[in-house]
């Protein structure tokens, strides 16, 4: 007999109550089942029945199983950003009723502790949930012995002790001198259990497939899945994210955590419009979410609607924090489409104040060079291509400045260096190309939306390495190194389009020139 049993029994006899009508031990371990079945749907069936069969005199212990339901869903919740339900109103209203032993308090300030998932927030409160936390070593020790021997039934308590590990990991060598308590029993068979532990382990998508498989109303099993497809999409990684992510989206509307992941999807896929509409709703969940901001910034500038785009910029500088340095970079991009170079000059010297990438400074050595500050453009663009070996457009630009400074064999040389890092790119675009279209394990659409994107991308670089090629060799040309134009020469004219002009060099390298004088 449990000590709530006990305790109810002691009550009945001090009030000289009337023996009890038995709960439906079928009923209740229907309910039980549910619990451990685990999914958030599932959880509230369990909770909703719990309440129906606490009319009994058996009340304490069915309130008991009322708040572990409770706790668990609010747990579910904060991990899928949820809008908060009553179920913490709800726990702390029990707390009261619940016998001291059970320690109620501090099971809520537990759960209470627990960051929610970073996806669903802005990097700022993220920061701040987990710094509100001392997370010293002896207090989140001290936590888990107690969980370890708390009053509630172990499965609940294991599922806490696996949200805290999660949420606030020991380092190893901690958990190896003992600091921490004996693991819980992590092999449980309880979907509950293993949804918990899968989900914070970067190797878990097969378990968490398998508790889908083993209970399919377990939809928020494929959060932790989607979240590693959509991190190995790019490298061409099976196509079940899409699927994951609608099916998310659909169960889940409300959550920014889904919706900023199926927007990133998106985004990586180049779906601009899709990816927008799902910022767009992360935001009106979460208006100051700074990365679906960056991503709405992003969207924007990719639709060509430069004007919102400005305007979103502006929204993410607003926020502040490190979202900022991107907020002037896509401001003095846009600003610089719509040929306003003051603006964008103004904008990308505020993000190269905050953090000189080499992304930032490859833009404003562009711009730079557009506003005929030709020494400055050099020395930003050399650093941009030091730092980033595949930045073709930052060398193309160095050609232009060199040619612009009239220094017509550095030109030559770095136009050069740019068409070689157009081949070289157009080249490993083409060996992941044939990759996918060897790839009998990938949904189709996906695979003929990629392999298309890939094809665009390999087409513009070609053209750009052969106008390289020609304008490489007109450098070399002006600097006397007639050789080396012709080669060049020959390689620019694969390409149609610059026929015109490959022919109008040709010719004035076959003029005859006159004698050196001696």
């Amino acid at each position: 007999m449990s000590w709530l049993h006990v305790w109810v029994v002691l009550v009945l006899v001090a009030c000289g109550a009337r023996q009890p009508v038995p709960v439906s031990r079928e009923a209740l371990a229907a309910a039980d089942a549910e619990l451990l079945a685990g999914c958030y749907d599932c959880l509230l069936a369990a909770r909703a029945s719990y309440r129906r069969l606490s009319g009994s005199a058996e009340r304490p212990e069915l309130l008991a199983r009322v708040f572990e339901a409770d706790l668990l869903i609010a747990l579910r919740e904060n991990e899928l950003v949820l809008p908060p339900s009553d179920a913490l109103a709800d726990a702390r209203r029990l707390a009261r009723e619940l016998p001291p032993a059970v320690e109620a308090d501090r099971y809520l300030a537990l759960v209470e502790v627990i960051p929610p998932d970073e996806l669903g927030v802005s990097e700022r409160a993220r920061q701040a949930s987990l710094t509100a936390f001392t997370t010293s070593v002896s207090r989140l020790g001290a936590m888990r012995r107690w969980l370890a021997g708390g009053a509630l039934r172990k499965p609940v308590r294991d599922y806490l002790a696996l949200a805290l590990d999660c949420a606030f990991p020991l380092p190893a060598p901690l958990r190896e001198r003992g600091t921490s308590p004996a693991p819980t029993d992590r092999t449980h068979d309880a979907p509950l259990l293993a949804y918990r532990a899968a989900s914070c382990d970067p190797a878990g998508s097969p378990a968490l497939v398998a508790v889908r498989t083993r209970e399919p109303r377990f939809i928020e099993a494929a959060f932790a899945v989607a979240k590693r497809e959509v991190d190995d999409a790019a490298l061409g990684a099976p196509e079940h994210a899409r699927e994951h992510l609608a099916e998310l989206v659909a169960k889940f509307p409300r959550s920014p955590a889904i919706s900023y992941l199926a927007g990133s999807y998106h985004q990586l896929l180049g779906e601009w419009a899709e990816a927008l509409a799902l910022h767009d709703r992360t935001l009106s969940a979460q208006p100051a979410h700074d990365r679906a901001q960056l991503g709405r910034t992003i969207s924007l500038t990719n639709l060509a609607r430069p004007r919102e785009a400005l305007e979103a910029a502006t929204q993410l500088i607003a926020l502040g924090g490190d979202g900022q340095v991107d907020g002037y970079y896509w401001r003095a991009w846009n600003h610089h489409t719509l040929a306003e170079l003051a603006d964008a000059r103004a904008d990308i010297d505020a993000a190269k104040a905050l953090r000189g990438a080499p992304h930032v400074l490859s833009l404003a050595g562009i711009i730079e060079h557009d506003q005929g500050e030709l020494e400055l453009a050099k020395s930003d663009l050399e650093v941009a291509i030091a730092a980033l070996d595949g930045d073709c457009t930052a060398r193309w630009y160095l050609g232009l400045v060199h040619r612009k400074q009239k220094r017509w064999a550095d030109s030559g040389h770095v136009f050069e260096a740019a068409m070689a890092c157009f081949r070289d790119r157009a080249a490993g675009l083409g060996r992941r190309s044939a990759a996918l279209e060897a790839r009998s394990d990938l949904d189709p659409a996906y695979r003929e939306r990629a392999i298309a994107s890939l094809r665009a991308s390999i087409d513009a670089d070609v053209r750009q390495q052969h106008q390289a090629a020609l304008v490489a060799a007109a450098g070399h040309a002006a600097s006397g190194d007639l050789a080396t134009a012709r080669t060049l020469l020959e390689l620019a004219a694969e390409e149609p389009a610059l026929a015109e002009e490959v022919a109008r060099l040709r010719a004035a390298l076959d003029k005859p020139r006159p004698a050196p004088r001696r």
